[in-house]
């Protein structure tokens, strides 16, 4: 007769130190996730993939470490599926985000129709210059300048040396000055 598998059940402070990086991260692993895949439908499932790995490496993983581990896998999981289905991003695709979340001002006699769409172009000019970054530059830039993360954080989650993402993010920037430029006619 075999034993039941005995499954790791992690203790009360963890757990809550795991609900409360779910709550702290889940929404900014999956926009990076989206960014970087160019589809939110499976950046969701990303972010779900690497939050299950979280929760099975929690007795491995020091609290501290959750948010750029979590990165690190979510970056993994992406690329594996930018490999997998030899994607290329196009530079302009239709930006679900206008019809997910639709503008609503506070105060909508104060702002003009002109000003909604320079808005909405200026946006649309963004997303479409980060998509055109190359993958390792579209990673530290997105890392560095979206999500806020230290230097240190980013070679982590990107697995380089700090000297590595400070190059790519410089790049990165010069790139993506050039690209916005080029799409919003002044």
């Amino acid at each position: 007769m075999t034993k039941p598998s005995q499954e790791y059940q992690p203790d009360p402070v963890t757990m809550v130190s795991f609900h409360r990086a779910l709550a702290d991260h889940a929404d900014s692993l999956k926009a990076y996730a989206a960014r970087l895949l160019g589809d939110s439908t499976a950046a969701e499932d990303v972010a779900q993939d690497a939050f299950l790995a979280l929760y099975r490496h929690l007795n491995q993983v020091p609290t501290a470490a959750f948010r750029p581990w979590l990165f690190r896998v979510a970056r993994n999981l992406c690329l594996d599926q930018l490999r997998r289905r030899k994607f290329k991003l196009s530079l302009f695709r239709d930006l679900q985000k206008d019809d997910d979340q639709p503008f609503t001002p506070a105060d909508i006699d104060s702002v003009r129709p002109d000003q909604i769409a320079e808005t909405r172009e200026a946006n649309h000019a963004i997303e479409s210059a980060i998509q055109e970054l190359p993958t390792k530059f579209r990673e530290a830039f997105l890392l560095c300048e979206v999500e806020g993360m230290s230097y240190e954080d980013a070679a982590a989650v990107m697995g380089c040396p700090v000297k590595t993402v400070s190059t790519r993010l410089f790049r990165a920037r010069q790139r993506f000055k050039s690209l916005v430029s080029r799409l919003i006619k002044v």
